[in-house]
């Protein structure tokens, strides 16, 4: 069964076509709904990105802190204890915000991964790429097709260097 009849790009004007007709259907209060809709979702961004950085801001204060307490201390010797808590603390902090980082950036890769067009890759190797994506049991010819693919994108990785400093020649020349 293959992706490229589910993916024709006649289909996609014909959508395309159709949503620009709903829209212009649309009363102006529907229309302005929408539009508040958007702003709204923006918005919700925005006070997420803020919140990453309220928490950077803490993590620093956090730091700041136990510079500070540390500045203090004469005798270290006595407060083992409580330095090994507090950089414990620290660490679980950054673990905890790696991890969201990597989440985040999973969720850009997968869009992009979308955005790859269907007869780029050959099915199996889509496949495969979906089972690694979404950490399914992956049988032995879906890892023979990700060692290809790797092997593959080597190959055009340093084909790519060499057309760069081709470029760089045209460019100068």
């Amino acid at each position: 069964m293959s992706i490229d009849k589910w993916l024709s790009d006649d289909s996609s004007k014909e959508e395309k076509i159709k949503r620009e007709e709903a829209y212009k259907q649309l009363s102006k209060g529907e229309v302005q709904d929408l539009k508040k809709k958007k702003i709204r979702d923006i918005i919700e961004k925005e006070k997420q990105n803020l919140a990453m950085t309220l928490e950077n801001d803490k993590f620093l204060q956090y730091i700041l802190e136990f510079k500070k307490w540390l500045n203090t201390r004469t005798y270290l010797k006595g407060d083992i204890e409580k330095i090994e808590t507090r950089v414990k603390n620290l660490y679980l902090i950054i673990q905890s915000n790696k991890r969201k980082i990597d989440e985040d950036e999973k969720k850009l890769l997968i869009e992009e991964y979308k955005s790859i067009p269907p007869k780029f890759i050959d099915e199996d190797t889509r496949v495969a790429l979906n089972k690694k994506i979404r950490n399914m049991k992956r049988t032995n010819s879906d890892n023979y097709y990700l060692r290809k693919l790797k092997k593959i994108i080597q190959e055009k990785l340093n084909e790519a260097k060499y057309y760069k400093c081709l470029e760089k020649i045209l460019e100068l020349f």
